[in-house]
């Protein structure tokens, strides 16, 4: 009789799991990693976009990073940048602590390229993932 009443108690273990599993993949709308090879076009179109290359003309080292952008938009226009680490949504799922400029939010791969050693720009460009385009640029002095 224990037997049966364990084999039972696995057997909906194991069908909760995997139905609750299921519902959560068709109720979540994740962000999906970025491939290695999509990084690495990225950084590439980043080094050579004009308003980055005369950066780099004028210093001797710079370093890259991958991360993601949300871009806050209302009424059509940008209306701020929350920059996050690529780990922050490794997951494939915003941080829900961080609020979000704008009334919608869009999620783009960015590059940050820093500047000269010490760092006298920080730059950073964000893409529109499906075609590889720069949608901004922005600009930090180091400090």
């Amino acid at each position: 009789m224990k037997k049966k009443y364990l084999l039972w108690s696995a057997l909906i273990t194991v069908l909760i799991v995997i139905l609750g599993s299921s519902f959560v993949g068709c109720t979540q709308k994740g962000i999906k990693p970025l491939t290695d090879d999509e990084k690495a076009a990225m950084i590439e179109i980043a080094l050579n976009h004009p308003e980055v290359s005369k950066w780099l003309e004028t210093a001797d080292k710079y370093t890259t990073e991958v991360g993601w952008a949300a871009i806050g938009w209302s009424d059509g226009k940008a209306t701020g940048w929350s920059r996050l680490d690529y780990e922050e949504i490794a997951d494939g799922n915003l941080p829900s602590d961080i609020t979000y400029p704008g009334e919608t939010v869009t999620i783009h791969p960015r590059v940050n390229i820093r500047v000269g050693e010490p760092v006298r720009m920080f730059i950073y460009v964000a893409f529109d993932r499906e075609t590889k385009e720069v949608v901004d640029v922005q600009l930090a002095p180091g400090r």
